[in-house]
């Protein structure tokens, strides 16, 4: 029965990423509560909090359209070269002070943001980057030494303008 129930919460895990995907690509919400209803109308009742998860792990990132609103959308796990480019935008629409301290890097960022900005912060591999911690609108950026801390907080206020 364990192993049952390992299969159904997978299915379930699979199913769930199917209709968030469909939602965002043919919807473009822009926000985990509209998200969270969607799903429900759908009868897929999950939290806040799995829908982060969720979109975290897919890749999917909040951006700003022209308009002013918010959208989630699709930015693939790619070499930096790519990645910079894409990071240059979040970094100046959503984050608002870069600063660091021994080996730790802090992000700022609008609210609702530290999430997209770390996942791309994380899909740089950069070496001296051991890894993000996000909340709702901090970043903690976790790095080898001092010495490329101080590297990293250049390139970062850099991709502020």
């Amino acid at each position: 029965m364990h192993k049952y129930a390992i299969v159904m919460n997978n299915y379930t895990k699979e199913k769930r990423r199917q209709v968030l995907r469909d939602i965002v690509a043919r919807q473009g919400i822009g926000d985990q509560h509209h998200l969270q209803t969607e799903l429900a109308r759908r009868g897929i009742d999950t939290t806040q909090a799995t829908i982060s998860r969720d979109l975290q792990d897919m890749g999917y990132v909040k951006v700003r359209l022209d308009s002013g609103a918010y959208r989630y959308d699709f930015y693939e796990k790619t070499p930096e070269e790519s990645i910079r480019p894409k990071l240059k935008v979040l970094f100046q629409n959503f984050v608002t002070e870069v600063r660091g301290t021994e080996n730790l890097v802090l992000v700022k960022t609008s609210p609702g943001n530290a999430n997209g900005v770390a996942s791309l912060i994380d899909a740089l591999r950069r070496r001296e980057i051991l890894g993000t911690v996000a909340g709702d609108d901090t970043i903690l950026v976790v790095v080898d030494s001092r010495e490329h801390r101080k590297a990293v907080v250049r390139d970062f206020q850099a991709l502020l303008g």
